[in-house]
């Protein structure tokens, strides 16, 4: 046989017994309440959080729009100065052809009065020249020598009071510097004054290159 002892519950001396006298609707109405103030808390977190989120996504788009506009102003004034550069590029190319178009016209240019002068030095003593007709010749080509190519080449009339002998005349003028040709071409003699005219071909030594394309 089993004996149990029970422990009866012993109340302290001298403290006050607690007795819970809230209703159960009480209760309840307290756990609601708190149970409502912790979904406020979290609802104004949720709040605030949503606000920040909200205040960085809007500071980044502002700053994004204003490093946008920063960037297409630089894009701009860059296509402004490229559009500048482009009317340059094109006013220089426009100036090469120009000069290109002058240099071919004008390669030809010739130094006639050293070139009569040239002829002049080396007639017989009491020729004069008294017309010359001379054309320029075809346009030097670069790189090549220019003592190899016609350069001038027409006739010349000289006048002279007596005969002269045109072997040696014509062999001096051939010896000539920039002279590749002389010869006679007609011999008139009227008044006791007999006219020469010589056809004479010069190199392209006798160029000025004033006009010369520049590399």
């Amino acid at each position: 046989m089993n004996v149990r002892r029970t422990r009866q519950p012993v109340l302290p001396i001298g403290a006050l017994p607690r007795v819970d006298l809230l209703p159960p609707s009480e209760m309840r109405r307290r756990d609601m309440l708190a149970r409502a103030r912790a979904w406020m808390v979290v609802g104004i977190a949720a709040v605030a959080v949503s606000a920040l989120l909200v205040g960085g996504a809007a500071a980044y788009h502002v700053a994004s729009s204003v490093r946008l506009g920063l960037e297409q102003a630089r894009t701009q004034q860059i296509l402004t100065g490229i559009a500048e550069l482009s009317e340059v590029s094109d006013a220089l190319a426009t100036r090469g052809d120009l000069q290109a178009l002058r240099a071919d016209a004008m390669a030809g240019d010739l130094e006639w009065t050293p070139a009569v002068a040239l002829i002049a030095s080396h007639l017989p003593v009491g020729v004069t020249i008294t017309g010359f007709s001379l054309d320029a010749g075809a346009a030097p080509v670069a790189g090549s020598d220019p003592t190899s190519a016609t350069g001038m080449s027409g006739t010349v009339t000289v006048q002279t009071p007596a005969a002269i002998d045109l072997v040696a005349a014509t062999r001096d003028l051939r010896e000539a510097p920039a002279v590749i040709a002389a010869d006679l071409e007609s011999l008139t003699a009227a008044d006791g004054v007999f006219t020469y005219t010589l056809r004479i071909a010069l190199d392209q030594s006798v160029y000025t290159g004033a006009f010369t394309a520049e590399e």
